[in-house]
């Protein structure tokens, strides 16, 4: 009996050895293992045991197995659903590239809204001969693109730098401009985690600008910039303007005052710069206005000189062919014309006209005092000289009758030459009083002249505009 209680102790110690191995080791091993040590049974029974036990333990488990060997590979597959393959930023870069944005966002009203924050403008240079003037700008810009968006929360980078050859990039044009060259800021550009992009490209524009020029050099106006986009029925992009601010104000001669944003008529599609240009008169007055002046007054002070003589007409001669050449050595500095041709052309064309007439003036007045009459002078020579005959035959005829007469010779012929020098003595006074008082009464007139026109032109210069549409390319 003890004997049957021992066995049945260790049958049980067995059975709990067998849980205990059966959670680390293979199931047919402690099945196997289980059945040698199983007392009160048959050796053939026992064998049949052990021998079928391990293909059922085997035929049991094998689901178990499988479930088990599948269970890590589960895990694994949901794990990498949620886990992105790479989180560098390159490999984020060469992920949003892939996509190939190269066309414009697709908004579902077919309009791109593309942000302008900030133009920085610059005028380069102002061409007054071909009424045109370029101007250099920074523009910077902003787009959303939504194929650009990434989730934070997988991928931990809020922006990104890509190709901006990869990318697709609004292009401006400009509706007035002449010839102008667009050209990115920079190889990359900037894009944020939501789909926002930021870029800045670099314009050189040259605008066909009739600049008013009435008043050179005394000049100022307003041009144009119009910077726009493509937009055609319903569909394209449009601009939202920030600010403005300039650069470099100062360029030659003209000064950049002030460049400010409108839109003609209210129109979202019709977008301009206001340019305000002033010119720099300093050294447009001393190379040509100053230089004229000084020479009027030289031909007015000239009329001190005496009409006798000719010092009066070579003089003027000279102010006339310097002033000739004043203006041909000038003609590349002075401004085009187009609907307002400027007045300095006006008085240089006004003082070229009262020098030749101040000369022949001096002229005619020198030939009436000299003789008296404006005839010319082979006919006041040829009477003259019938004068002269006339009095050489009464002289020879006297001298035959002095030789007759002896004692009256002399005295005759001093009385004769003295009375005759003193009627040509009296006749060229009369002539020269006459004379001056014409050349006083044409001073007086040219004096008054220059005073009126004097008050004319500048009037004209500051008090007088010309109109000009400069916004007549829309029209």
């Amino acid at each position: 009996m003890r004997l049957m209680d021992h066995s049945v102790l260790k049958c049980c110690l067995f059975s709990l050895l067998l849980l205990t191995v059966s959670a680390a080791d293979p199931p047919s091993n402690a099945a196997i293992f289980a059945s040698e040590m199983t007392p009160g049974k048959a050796p053939n029974t026992s064998n049949t045991a052990s021998a079928n036990q391990p293909s059922n333990t085997a035929s049991t488990n094998q689901p178990f197995n499988t479930a088990s060997t599948n269970q890590p590979s589960n895990t694994a597959t949901s794990s990498s659903a949620t886990t992105p393959s790479c989180t560098t930023r390159r490999c984020l870069a060469s992920m949003l590239i892939a996509k190939e944005a190269l066309s414009q966002p697709q908004s579902p009203s077919c309009i791109s809204n593309i942000s302008v924050p900030l133009i920085v403008y610059e005028t380069l240079s102002v061409d007054t001969k071909d009424l045109r003037f370029e101007s250099h700008l920074q523009v910077m810009l902003s787009w959303e693109d939504p194929d650009l968006s990434w989730n934070t929360s997988v991928y931990h980078h809020d922006m990104v730098v890509l190709p901006v050859s990869k990318i697709w990039t609004p292009e401006l044009h400009v509706t007035n401009g002449v010839q102008t060259i667009m050209k990115h800021g920079n190889k990359d550009l900037l894009v944020h985690s939501n789909g926002t992009i930021e870029h800045m490209v670099i314009m050189n524009t040259v605008v066909g600008c009739e600049v008013n020029l009435y008043n050179y050099p005394f000049a100022s106006d307003f041009c144009p910039i119009a910077i726009n986009v493509w937009a055609l029925k319903g569909c394209g992009m449009f601009l939202n303007f920030g600010k403005v601010s300039t650069t470099s104000a100062n360029r030659g001669d003209w000064l950049t005052e002030e460049v400010e944003l409108n839109t003609k008529g209210g129109r979202d599609d019709r977008n301009y710069l206001w340019v305000s240009l002033k010119m720099r008169s300093e050294n447009p007055f001393l190379s040509l206005v100053l230089p004229s002046i000084l020479i009027i007054v030289a031909d007015v002070v000239s009329f001190s000189l005496p009409l006798g003589g000719g010092e009066r007409i070579s003089f003027k001669v000279t102010l006339v062919l310097s002033f000739i050449m004043f203006l041909i050595i000038l003609n590349d500095l002075l401004p085009g014309g187009g609907q307002c041709s400027p007045i300095i052309r006006k008085h240089f064309c006004f003082c070229l006209v009262i020098l030749v007439l101040s000369t022949l003036q001096s002229m005619v007045l020198t030939r009436l005092a000299k003789c008296g009459t404006l005839w010319p002078c082979s006919l006041s020579k040829s009477k003259d000289s019938l004068l002269k005959d006339t009095d050489n035959e009464e002289e020879s005829k006297s001298d035959i009758n002095v030789s007759e007469e002896e004692k009256n010779t002399a005295l005759q012929k001093v009385v004769k030459f003295l009375n005759k020098m003193a009627a040509q003595d009296q006749k060229n006074a009369i002539h020269h009083r006459f004379a001056n008082k014409v050349d006083l009464i044409c001073f007086c007139i040219y004096l008054t002249v220059l005073i009126v026109y004097a008050v004319v032109i500048l009037y004209f210069s500051f008090g007088s505009r010309c109109k000009i549409n400069q916004l007549d390319f829309w029209s």
